[in-house]
């Protein structure tokens, strides 16, 4: 029983070290997502939601070439395998976080617009602060399940460690 709890305690901290470091990397994915918005934003203002999603929409997908570079090389670094499974895994879960990402800025930002006197820069930050909290949440849960999981959901299983 010791040695079952003793293990149940490992793998929960390996857990939480792995969570810490997938933060560390939603961090920088921040950086380059916010950044890249507000560039747009300063670039090319406008209080047109659809083309302020557009402005989001290549955001994202910026950040998730950052996210899965240093998921790759640094938090799932044992479970990465560097194969067409994983990287088309890790595709699908981009895409469907920045439809959901960007479907919630959107209507966050539409909304924020039509009965608000914001500027679109508050706006856009407002609905961006709102849009990744719950796209970044998605995205780990898929990444840890399913693109970097040891249990293969998709094809031949893996040998499963602690």
């Amino acid at each position: 029983m010791s040695a079952e709890r003793g293990a149940k305690r490992a793998k929960l901290k390996s857990g939480g070290k792995r969570f810490s470091m997938f933060t560390v990397v939603g961090i920088s994915n921040f950086v380059v997502d916010f950044g890249v918005l507000n560039l747009f934003l300063w670039l090319a203002p406008t209080r047109e939601p659809s083309l302020l999603a557009l402005y989001n929409g290549v955001a994202l997908l910026l950040a998730n070439v950052n996210s899965y570079a240093w998921n790759a090389l640094w938090t799932f670094r044992g479970r990465a395998e560097r194969g067409p499974r994983q990287k088309v895994l890790f595709l699908l879960q981009a895409l469907f976080g920045v439809a959901v990402g960007s479907c919630l800025f959107w209507l966050l930002v539409r909304g924020i617009l039509t009965y608000t006197g914001s500027p679109a820069y508050v706006a856009g930050n407002i609905a961006k602060i709102a849009s990744a909290a719950v796209a970044s949440t998605i995205s780990f849960f898929l990444m840890r399940y399913l693109v970097f999981s040891r249990k293969r959901r998709f094809g031949r299983a893996v040998r499963t460690r602690l």
